[in-house]
C-alpha cells in the first residue's frame, strides 16, 4: 500500500468520526432542549417595573391567558406577608406606605385546578416633594483642621467626634467654643473610624470597612465592648431604644443596641429616585438629618416611611478656595435639643458653624 493510499483512507475515517462526533453532539443537544410551559395566566396592574407614588391606592389585576380558562382567586404576597386577596371587596383600597423596591409574588388559583405563581418588582417613591432649605449662620467656631469627621453628636455642652483614616481615627470630646480636645482615645490602625452615637451612658462607633464596632463608656472612654455588622459602617444615631445605621446606599438599618441586630429597615426615596451615599446621622424632632456624601446636601428623612421630607443645601458655608490647606466633603451634624442649636462641619475643616434653616425661596425677576 502506497503512501497515497494510507492517507486517503485515514482522511476518510477522520471525516467519518467527525461526522459522528456532531450527530451525536446534535442528538445530545436535542435530549437537553426543555420544553417551554407558557402560564395560563398573567398579571395585568401594576405593570412589572412599575413607578408608584406611596400611599396611592394600587389595582391589582390577574387574567387567563386562554378563553378556555378562568382566574378563580389570586393572593399578592411579599415574602410571607399577605398584602392583597382577590376576593376583597374594594381592589383599589391597597397601597404601600414605604418607599423603596419591593419583590411581590402573585399565587393564582384557576378553574382547572392549576395553581401558578408569578412574580414582579415594583418601585415606590414618595408621595411629597422635599420642602427645600437653606441656611443662616449665627455663630462660627475654631475647629481642628486636620480632624477628618466622620461622626458628630453635642452632649451636655460638648462636642463628641469620631475621626477617620487608618492611623488617625480617634475618638474625641471637644470644647465647642475653642475648638480645644479635652479626651481622646485612638483606634487601631486597622480600622477606619465612622459615625458615633450615643446610648444611655455610652458610646457606639462605627468602622468603615471592617465590619467591627466598638461601645465605649461616655465618662472615661474605656471600651466596653465589640460587635459586629454585615455591612459597611457609615453614619449611625440614636432613636429611643434603637441604633439606625447607614451603609453607603438608600438603607438604613434599625438595630438593636445589646445584640446589634437588624429589627428593620427603610429605603430612602424622593418622588424621583433613591436617595443614597447616607452618611453621617443624626435625630432631630422626629426626623434623620443624613449628610449626602460629596454634596454640599443634608436630607431630613421620615424614619417610619423612608420618604424625603426636606433637603438642606448648605452650599458655600466654607469657603475652601481661600482656606490653602486641604479639605473635603461637608459631614458633621450635632442638635441640642435644650436650646434648639444645630452645628455642621466639614471633614478638615477649620470651622464649626451652627445654623438656622430657612425655608428656600425663588429669585424674582
Amino acid at each position: 500500500m502506497d503512501k497515497r493510499h494510507i492517507f486517503y483512507s485515514l482522511t476518510v475515517l477522520l471525516l467519518t468520526t467527525i461526522t459522528l462526533l456532531f450527530s451525536d453532539c446534535g442528538g445530545a443537544k436535542e435530549k437537553k432542549e426543555s420544553i417551554i410551559i407558557r402560564k395560563l395566566s398573567k398579571v395585568t396592574s401594576p405593570k412589572n417595573g412599575s413607578k408608584i407614588a406611596i400611599n396611592q391606592p394600587i389595582d391589582f389585576q390577574v387574567i387567563a391567558s386562554q378563553d378556555s380558562i378562568k382566574v378563580d382567586s389570586f393572593v399578592v404576597t411579599i415574602g410571607t406577608k399577605l398584602i392583597y386577596r382577590s376576593s376583597q371587596k374594594n381592589k383599589a383600597n391597597t397601597s404601600f406606605s414605604n418607599t423603596g423596591k419591593q419583590s411581590l409574588s402573585y399565587t393564582v388559583y384557576l378553574n382547572n385546578g392549576a395553581k401558578e405563581v408569578h412574580r414582579q418588582q415594583l418601585r415606590f417613591l414618595s408621595d411629597i416633594e422635599p420642602i427645600r432649605y437653606t441656611y443662616r449662620k449665627i455663630n462660627t467656631y475654631t475647629h481642628d483642621p486636620d480632624a477628618y469627621i466622620q461622626g458628630l453628636f453635642f452632649d451636655k455642652g460638648y462636642f463628641y467626634e469620631s475621626t477617620g483614616h487608618r492611623g488617625e481615627s480617634s475618638l474625641r470630646k471637644v470644647e465647642v467654643t475653642t475648638g480645644k480636645v479635652l479626651q481622646k482615645i485612638d483606634l487601631d490602625e486597622e480600622y477606619f473610624g465612622e459615625g458615633i452615637t450615643p446610648y444611655k451612658d455610652q458610646i457606639f462607633m462605627l468602622t468603615w470597612e471592617s465590619r467591627k464596632g466598638f461601645v465605649f463608656n461616655k465618662e472615661d472612654f474605656s471600651e466596653v465592648r465589640q460587635f459586629d455588622y454585615p455591612t459597611e459602617g457609615w453614619g449611625i444615631t440614636t432613636i429611643g431604644d434603637t441604633l439606625v445605621m447607614s451603609d453607603g446606599s438608600e438603607y438604613l438599618y434599625f438595630m438593636d443596641p445589646s445584640s446589634f441586630t437588624e429589627i428593620g429597615r427603610i429605603q430612602v426615596y424622593d418622588q424621583n429616585q433613591p436617595i443614597k451615599e447616607l452618611n453621617e446621622l443624626e435625630y432631630i424632632n422626629g426626623d434623620i438629618y443624613a449628610n449626602i456624601y460629596q454634596t454640599d446636601n443634608i436630607a431630613i428623612i421620615d424614619p417610619s416611611s423612608g420618604k424625603v421630607k426636606g433637603m438642606i443645601n448648605l452650599a458655600g458655608i466654607f469657603n475652601k478656595e481661600n482656606y490653602g490647606r486641604r479639605t473635603e466633603v461637608l459631614n458633621g451634624i450635632a442638635y441640642d435639643p435644650k436650646t434648639n442649636r444645630l452645628y455642621v462641619t466639614g471633614k478638615f475643616w477649620p470651622k464649626m458653624y451652627e445654623i438656622d434653616l430657612v425655608p428656600f425661596q425663588e429669585p424674582t425677576i
